[in-house]
């Protein structure tokens, strides 16, 4: 039978086991990504291992190995696969590169200078070998439930993933209908970082920044709505912004750049996925795009575009304008390919590489930052998740 879309995995992580197993194996990720950059590992040497520790009380195998490790046969064929991590307050996304089984470390005992310690004498089923660690909730169960219903659980007749109930023959199976690729903008959002480098960034601050802009700008609905993504970027260029708003020395560029990574993930996530369903339906006509020289297939999901190329593909590429005419309400696709042009421009000058050695002062970024968050009027963010939101209900 053939899949419609690619698998991935979700695991639950047992607090019991460590203080805190998810920062064990990122301090452990962050570790060997050190080494490569000082020369002292090889860019292959930078992953880390998570083992699905096997229960004492357990002595059967899992009853859906083989499928698990089935999995390795999509990832050789390079497709993203993804491993899903939660302990129902927060989410983190691992990007899979092998699945090995238990015997694994037997064989190459050297392996275990990339699994946290906490694993060396603990019996395991599986082994998940991870080239990075992407955060996508923080200390949210009600966001990270929703993320989660997204995944179809593949041995559950492909109903939504739910923690209640719902966490049965783990690690899950899972399909997503809305196909994501988390790392395949790493190198454009993350400046050629690991987003576990990146998410350890003021990690306790914008945990609390992203409670405030919840509870008291966005609203739960909106916030929610928005792509994981979005909401980190907004919540570290806050971080910084306001912890240094008051320096007037500070050279305010790095909050500019996050506000700009912000909307760029956010209009990727809105314009793309919805040009796939109505390219993806087969009709080849105007699927097959170019971007900056690059062919692009609509109706597959696209590559993480920069805000430059988001610009050009909205004002001149006349297939992308056509299927937005299509998804879209006339009211959205005008703002889309009307006016949301004029105000990405200056704000996509800032993600030009070339703009990373500007130096920026509070008052410059100052107006960047009201448009963008909708301090004092309505902003970019607030229009592209209602957009979002509206767009869905009328879908559903």
């Amino acid at each position: 039978m053939k899949r419609t879309s690619p698998r991935h995995l979700v695991a639950v992580w047992n607090p019991s086991y460590a203080a805190d197993a998810m920062e064990e194996h990122l301090r452990l990720l962050l570790h060997w990504s050190e080494l490569q950059r000082k020369g002292d590992a090889n860019q292959d040497d930078v992953y880390v291992l998570w083992a699905r520790l096997r229960s004492a009380n357990r002595v059967a195998p899992l009853p859906h190995l083989d499928d698990i490790i089935a999995i390795n046969d999509q990832i050789e064929d390079g497709i993203e696969t993804h491993l899903y991590l939660t302990d129902f307050r927060s989410l983190y996304v691992g990007w899979l590169s092998e699945v090995t089984p238990e015997s694994f470390l037997k064989e190459w005992p050297e392996e275990t200078e990339h699994l946290p310690r906490y694993s060396h004498d603990r019996p395991a089923d599986l082994y998940f070998h991870l080239w990075d660690i992407r955060r996508l909730i923080a200390d949210d169960t009600v966001a990270t439930v929703a993320e989660l219903s997204r995944l179809q659980n593949v041995r559950y007749d492909h109903r939504p993933v739910s923690i209640y109930g719902g966490m049965v023959d783990l690690p899950l199976i899972v399909q997503r209908p809305d196909a994501r690729l988390w790392f395949s903008d790493r190198g454009i959002l993350t400046d050629g970082r690991l987003w576990a480098e990146h998410d350890a960034s003021w990690r306790s601050e914008t945990e609390r920044i992203s409670r405030d802009l919840r509870e008291n700008l966005f609203g739960d609905e909106l916030w929610s709505a928005l792509e994981p993504g979005t909401r980190a970027f907004l919540a570290s260029g806050e971080a910084v912004f306001r912890a240094r708003r008051h320096d007037p020395n500070f050279d305010f560029s790095s909050c500019a750049i996050e506000y700009a990574k912000a909307i760029e993930t956010e209009l990727n996530a809105l314009v793309f996925p919805l040009l796939r369903t109505t390219y993806g339906k087969g009709n080849p006509v105007g699927r097959i795009t170019y971007i900056d020289s690059k062919r692009i297939d609509l109706g597959k999901p696209v590559p993480h575009q920069t805000l430059g190329a988001m610009v050009k593909l909205l004002e001149n590429n006349q297939d992308v304008q056509r299927g937005l005419k299509v998804v879209f309400a006339a009211r959205e696709a005008k703002f889309l390919i009307a006016e949301l042009p004029h105000y990405l421009r200056p704000v996509g000058e800032l993600r030009n590489p070339a703009a990373h050695d500007r130096r920026l002062t509070r008052e410059e970024v100052s107006g960047l930052r009201e448009e963008i968050m909708g301090i004092g009027r309505e902003g970019l963010v607030v229009r592209l998740g209602r957009t979002k939101v509206r767009t869905r209900v009328v879908r559903t």
